[in-house]
């Protein structure tokens, strides 16, 4: 990945974090039902996080609303089928969460495995868990650490957060029309039709 498209990367999440209105700032975790958030409310963090847990609310959701029949979906002959998408989302979670955390994890080829619904939507769910553990683990000296990113710059550890939240958003956005071409209402528009 060239420089400027990392760079670009960067500022799309950087937009989804500022779009982050103060009211979001301040829900809580979906990990600790009722919990305050652990950083303070000016932190960049802060907002980063609630982000996070959104991103994360919207995925399940998406992801609980393909019916197993529609697994291998695929609009096109170029594009991943649902099922692609799902074990793609849960290996880029490990991959971007573990680069925060500073942990070695395994290949991304341990998920390639997985078939079934219920086998796919229980590693998404484990993966998010992985993150919402290194969100525990995490505090602002940490966050700022200089470390490796993709092409051996430096960048700021908490930076792999930013490409998880874009990762998972655009995956998002092509369940929701992967879910609109088979008649069917995404979870989050659903409240409104």
């Amino acid at each position: 990945m060239s420089k400027n498209a990392f760079a670009g990367r960067v500022v799309v999440a950087m937009l989804a974090v500022l779009w982050t209105t103060p009211g979001m700032a301040q829900t809580p975790s979906a990990s600790a039902p009722g919990a305050p958030s652990k950083f303070p409310a000016t932190s960049f963090l802060t907002p980063t996080k609630a982000t996070w847990e959104s991103t994360r609310s919207l995925v399940l959701g998406i992801a609980e609303a393909v019916p197993e029949d529609k697994y291998d979906f695929r609009p096109t002959p170029a594009v991943r089928t649902a099922r692609e998408v799902l074990i793609h989302l849960v290996g880029e979670n490990y991959f971007f969460f573990s680069r925060v955390s500073g942990e070695t994890l395994e290949s991304n080829a341990r998920f390639d495995s997985l078939k079934s619904r219920a086998e796919i939507l229980k590693a998404l769910r484990e993966s998010y868990d992985y993150g919402a553990r290194v969100w525990d683990g995490l505090t602002e000296e940490k966050a700022l650490e200089m470390v490796p990113g993709r092409g051996g710059q430096q960048v700021q550890r908490w930076s792999a957060i930013l490409g998880a939240i874009q990762d998972n958003m655009n995956h998002y956005g092509n369940l929701v029309v992967y879910l609109r071409l088979n008649g069917i209402v995404p979870p989050r528009s659903a409240p409104r039709n």
